[in-house]
């Protein structure tokens, strides 16, 4: 009997009250980014189960497609947001995301129609997902008056959320795919864009240079944490690993 599956509600609501923190974290305490790291990663697990929910209807080559489409609302969204000099801008960009995902969703259930039960729901949480990992990153990167600008970074952004929400599950489909180790590739995945922009942070700022460090050490620990479990569960779903390199493996 397969286990039960986590709803896509609750991931989305950890990741959106644990996205908002990491976004204030930095926002207000910097020095605690190691902390708003880890807190964002569920935003990226919400963002790669609500591609897995779409693409799974047989969508074939579509896993790239709801990918694409889902974090270009989402980070454009965010994007958006920066242009309201308010404290409340990153909250409104997560908001709107969500509303015009659902928009979007609704034009593809309606009006191309998809015919996807889930498409609504998955596309408004996928787009939210996307935009509050859009909002942390950029915020991370302009956190100091030297830091970079939001707008020269965006399209590196943007093109790093899409491959990290909808590799998981594109790497994973198949006849034996579930949801538990594909969430957990997210999970390494998630940990690696992170790793990804702390090096970003070091080589173009040196006012984000402390930040960028400890953003390096955290997704360092979180993703030989995350491959490790992960491995694991690949281990217990395989039949056989074979080597099919080159130099032939010894017998």
């Amino acid at each position: 009997m397969s286990e039960k599956e986590v709803s896509s509600q609750y991931l989305f609501t950890i990741a959106l009250i644990t996205g908002i923190i990491a976004i204030m974290v930095v926002n207000y305490y910097p020095v605690l980014t190691p902390i708003a790291v880890i807190l964002v990663w569920p935003a990226f697990i919400s963002g790669a189960n609500s591609v897995r929910q779409v693409a799974r209807y047989g969508l074939g080559t579509g896993t790239s497609s709801i990918g694409y489409w889902g974090t270009a609302v989402g980070t454009t969204m965010a994007l958006l947001s920066q242009f309201f000099n308010t404290s409340y801008s990153p909250y409104i960009g997560i908001s709107s995301a969500l509303v015009v995902g659902a928009v979007t969703g609704i034009a593809a259930q309606k009006i191309i129609k998809m015919k996807i039960p889930v498409m609504i729901q998955e596309s408004a949480f996928l787009s939210s997902s996307t935009a509050i990992i859009a909002v942390f990153l950029m915020s991370v990167l302009s956190v100091s008056s030297s830091g970079m600008d939001s707008y020269v970074t965006f399209p590196l952004v943007y093109i790093a959320i899409t491959l990290a929400v909808l590799h998981p599950f594109n790497g994973s489909m198949g006849a034996g795919e579930n949801q538990k180790r594909t969430l957990r590739l997210s999970a390494v995945e998630a940990s690696m864009t992170t790793g990804m922009f702390g090096m970003v942070a070091v080589i173009f700022s040196d006012a984000l240079f402390l930040m960028g460090i400890s953003m390096i050490i955290i997704s360092l620990a979180g993703f030989l944490v995350f491959l490790k479990r992960w491995y694991s569960l690949v281990k217990e779903d395989t039949y056989e690993f074979k080597w099919t390199g080159y130099p032939p493996a010894e017998h």
